[in-house]
């Protein structure tokens, strides 16, 4: 019973080192184009954890439950991901509030900052503010298919979320 609390000791402890270090490089997100995450409890908890596998764009995309969440974050952790129980509840709850289906309201891509191009579509930090560059040097768009003329972005990112855009 011992050497399993001090194993869990010392996988808290491994944790925890990742977690700041993944914090001291700049979050890695930001620093490579991700997508960046809004504030809020379990933000740092989803960037430490989940791009260890797999970019942040992948699970913001998601648009699920806190629900359909945990059992994502239930098979991850099975998977080998360092997420206790209680940290999973709140990586749920983060993610379903920030990238939940009820999230998906309209997003004005002419009167949108970058960051929020990013955070509610999806998009790399250099994808939105390439939209926002195009925006203020050719004027508003017109429709998402405006989109396309824009250099540096990835049309199959915009498209799957076209019905959220308004112009």
């Amino acid at each position: 019973m011992q050497q399993l609390l001090r194993k869990e000791r010392c996988f808290r402890q491994l944790r925890r080192a990742l977690l700041s270090l993944t914090l001291v490089l700049g979050c890695g997100s930001l620093a490579t184009g991700q997508t960046p995450l809004p504030e809020g409890k379990g933000k740092e908890m989803v960037e430490a954890v989940c791009t260890q596998c797999h970019g942040l764009r992948e699970t913001t995309s998601a648009r699920l439950t806190a629900q359909e969440w945990q059992s994502i974050l239930n098979d991850m952790v099975a998977r080998g991901a360092p997420l206790f129980d209680e940290e999973n509840e709140v990586v749920a709850e983060y993610l379903a509030k920030n990238f939940g289906p009820e999230v998906s309201a309209k997003v004005n891509v002419n009167k949108a900052t970058a960051r929020e191009l990013a955070t509610k579509l999806g998009l790399s930090v250099k994808e939105a503010e390439a939209v926002v560059q195009y925006r203020e040097k050719s004027g508003n768009l017109g429709n998402w298919e405006d989109l396309k003329k824009v250099p540096g972005l990835d049309i199959r990112t915009i498209e799957k979320e076209k019905d959220r855009l308004s112009f």
